[in-house]
């Protein structure tokens, strides 16, 4: 018998094509900023909103 790892890998769904990502330019600066310090962004400070998305989709 399969292992759970080994089954859920060769099983697809319609959700495994799709990237999604969190929805940020709905987020106000501060919640930006916090999830920006939480994960150890640095120059956050002097980071727009714009930039403070992009760092923060870029780390993952």
């Amino acid at each position: 018998m399969a292992s759970y790892s080994d089954r859920k890998r060769h099983t697809t769904s319609p959700n495994d094509t799709k990237m999604t990502s969190p929805r940020y330019e709905k987020w106000n600066r501060d919640d930006l900023y916090h999830l920006a310090k939480m994960r150890g962004i640095e120059e956050r400070a002097r980071m727009s909103n714009e930039e403070l998305i992009q760092a923060l989709r870029t780390q993952g």
